[in-house]
């Protein structure tokens, strides 16, 4: 069968069946469609990685279309817990291969996942609701765990990063349209001091600095995959994609998300090939003064950032006011912290705590919740993440992954920047992607055999390379 035709497939009768079982029609047929699904994964574990990779359309289905309540908010850890039956089969009926694939990125997750649990015995005041925070944290994690230990070969890898640019491509096209149709926007949206803004896009999330910590999260990945490309066409399509969602990004107006995604992309560059990062840095800076020059709205929301109004603002319900009492209370809870889903973060909002707001860092938001030791361990992860996915690169023989891997590394980069302007991790889709990416460069580099990653070098290959790091 035709790989994208799979891939629909698979993805039409989740949904059909889904769908089925909410209508009550017909729900022995449900049933027995999820039970097709569920043989297919058994049949070819690789297809379950896909899951991860169609979060986007799940999370958007079940949420905005179905709405109801118990499958919006459980659909993902079923989805983990097949996954988790799917690779158990896999290790019970593949004697061939190891039970269990190791990477060099395992054991800092691992770690910081057993810190979670034990502070959520020292420390949590109200145990449930700690374990409800320990799951925010935790939960997303383990997709990493699922790409790593299922996929099977590098088009399966492929594949996933070609299902979230196509996602990406759909969420920035309704975005685009959003712009268009100048779309009502809040009015706390926009500070009424920077002048009249049209609108801010958001797409299919609740806000437009969401929608961009999901674009800087898949702009790098699509650059990538545009110069890991040698089909013609696709590199059309690739380069149709970069565009379009580099609209999209536009138009949210969000600062954090333009920043972080020009570093991502300048961290590519790095990667790929040191001598141009000058003449990309003076590109990349001649293109931000036209676009300041001649979209004014931008131009606002810029210098508004460098204006004494903003700091006025800020300091007294904006960021700043936040930032300082986080480390208030940072200072008050400093070795063990508030407890997990305490302040700062999705839980403690959804349950009301400690007068809490949405603390725009998620470091600071970790410190305040889990204590000097917590963000001691969350800031090795991230920095191991970052460094194991960049050494991963030198050990991956195919060109085209290579650049793969470097526009993911990329992202994350972006991503572990702009942590400490946003909450990025807690949000869902985000975070899974993050720790499925992470995943997708691990299998590259330490999934296979050494002769397996041998067979996909050649000669041109080889000459390329030494072009790049020349």
């Amino acid at each position: 069968m035709n790989k994208i035709k799979a891939v629909f497939l698979f993805t039409g009768v989740l949904i059909l069946g889904l769908a089925a079982s909410w209508v009550g029609m017909l729900p022995v047929m449900a049933l027995i469609v999820i039970a097709a699904v569920i043989s297919i994964l058994f049949l070819d574990y690789e297809k379950a990685t896909l899951i991860v990779a169609l979060y986007t359309v799940f999370d958007f289905f079940l949420r905005s279309v179905i709405d109801h309540p118990f499958l919006s908010s459980f659909w993902d850890e079923a989805a983990l817990l097949l996954c988790a039956a799917v690779w158990l089969y896999k290790w019970l009926t593949s004697v061939k291969e190891k039970p269990f694939r190791k990477t060099p990125l395992d054991i800092s997750i691992i770690l910081f996942m057993v810190l979670g649990v034990i502070f959520l015995f020292i420390a949590a005041p109200d145990f449930l609701i700690g374990i409800e925070g320990l799951r925010v944290v935790i939960q997303y994690m383990f997709w990493f765990f699922v790409v790593t230990q299922l996929l099977k070969t590098a088009e399966g890898a492929k594949r996933i990063l070609n299902i979230l640019v196509i996602s990406g491509l759909l969420v920035s096209l309704y975005a685009i349209y959003q712009f268009i149709a100048a779309v009502e926007i809040p009015a706390h949206w926009v500070d009424e001091m920077e002048g009249n803004v049209r609108t801010r896009v958001f797409s299919i999330f609740t806000t437009p600095n969401m929608l961009a910590g999901y674009l800087s999260l898949l702009i790098p990945v699509s650059v990538g995959l545009f110069f890991g490309e040698k089909d013609r066409a696709r590199k059309l399509y690739y380069g149709g994609v970069i565009f379009v969602m580099g609209a999209a990004l536009l138009f949210t107006l969000s600062r954090g998300g333009w920043i972080f995604c020009f570093l991502s992309l300048m961290v590519y560059v790095w990667l790929k090939n040191r001598k141009f990062f000058v003449p990309s840095l003076l590109i990349m800076a001649a293109l931000f003064v036209f676009t300041v020059i001649f979209v004014p709205s931008v131009a606002n929301r810029i210098l508004y950032l460098l204006s004494p109004e903003y700091i006025e603002s800020s300091s007294k319900g904006g960021r700043i006011l936040r930032a300082i009492q986080g480390f208030e209370l940072f200072r008050e809870n400093f070795w063990t912290g508030m407890g997990l889903g305490q302040f700062g973060g999705s839980v403690a909002l959804s349950h009301k705590l400690n007068k809490t707001f949405s603390m725009d860092n998620y470091y600071l938001k970790t410190a305040v919740e889990m204590g000097i030791f917590g963000l001691t361990a969350l800031v090795i992860l991230m920095y191991n993440t970052v460094m194991w996915c960049s050494r991963a690169i030198s050990k991956i023989n195919d060109i085209a992954q290579k650049d793969w891997a470097r526009g993911i590394t990329a992202s994350l980069v972006g991503i572990v920047m702009y942590n400490f302007t946003e909450n990025m991790l807690e949000i869902p889709l985000i975070s899974s992607y993050f720790w499925m990416l992470a995943g997708v460069v691990m299998f590259l580099a330490y999934g296979r055999s050494q002769s397996e990653r041998n067979m996909e070098l050649n000669p041109d290959d080889v000459t390329h390379q030494a072009e790049e790091t020349g």
